[in-house]
């Protein structure tokens, strides 16, 4: 439990760091909480400036504060299994509700990928084809979001042990990936209930 705390804690503190924020105010003097969508993540980083690179570097640094906290989390702590669980809910909690900003923070997408990409990474292909598929049906970004995060959890559950374990690191074993994941998974849908809700108003009107 001590080691599940401390490398949450850590990873919280990576995560926090409000990257969109920090390039948005010194780069064009812009609070990105009060334009756009208020989301402090890349994707409003480029619609609120119109530029690529904007977006891009947001992205990125997100994306590496989840593989950070994970890799921190191995080279810390024995209990590995435990501890980049911790560190992959961390991460994103930590960039969905920074105290930085009084806990208003991005969705957790990349953040949460970030950590993916170093424990079980098939699953982010996998999430980019649920996303892109919905979104042809939906032409909502949020409602495709939430289906391709719906999708993940899903898709490990009742995917057999054997291929499981193949696409992730040996340290996980299939039910731990599932915990972690749906967990992640968990944070990230806590920040897209507003705007799924606008968007079935939208559809009811």
């Amino acid at each position: 439990m001590k080691q599940y705390l401390l490398s949450f804690l850590i990873s919280y503190l990576i995560g926090s760091i409000p990257t969109a924020f920090l390039v948005l105010k010194k780069s064009f003097s812009v609070d990105i909480r009060n334009v756009g969508s208020g989301n402090v993540g890349g994707r409003n980083a480029f619609e609120v400036t119109g530029k690529k690179w904007v977006g891009i570097v947001v992205t990125i640094i997100d994306l590496c504060k989840g593989i950070g906290s994970v890799l921190i989390a191995t080279v810390l702590f024995d209990d590995k299994a435990v501890a980049v669980s911790a560190a992959m809910v961390g991460s994103v909690v930590g960039h969905c509700y920074p105290v930085w900003l009084k806990f208003h923070g991005g969705r957790g997408l990349a953040t949460g990928a970030g950590s993916l990409m170093v424990t079980s990474w098939v699953w982010i292909p996998l999430w980019l084809l649920l996303y892109f598929g919905s979104e042809k049906i939906t032409k909502n970004v949020h409602a495709s979001s939430v289906i391709a995060l719906v999708g993940i959890p899903l898709i490990i559950w009742f995917a057999p042990a054997e291929w499981i374990m193949k696409v992730t690191v040996g340290y996980f074993s299939p039910q731990e990936i599932f915990a972690a994941s749906s967990l992640v998974v968990a944070v990230c849908l806590s920040r897209h209930i507003q705007p799924l809700k606008e968007y079935l108003n939208e559809k009811r009107s």
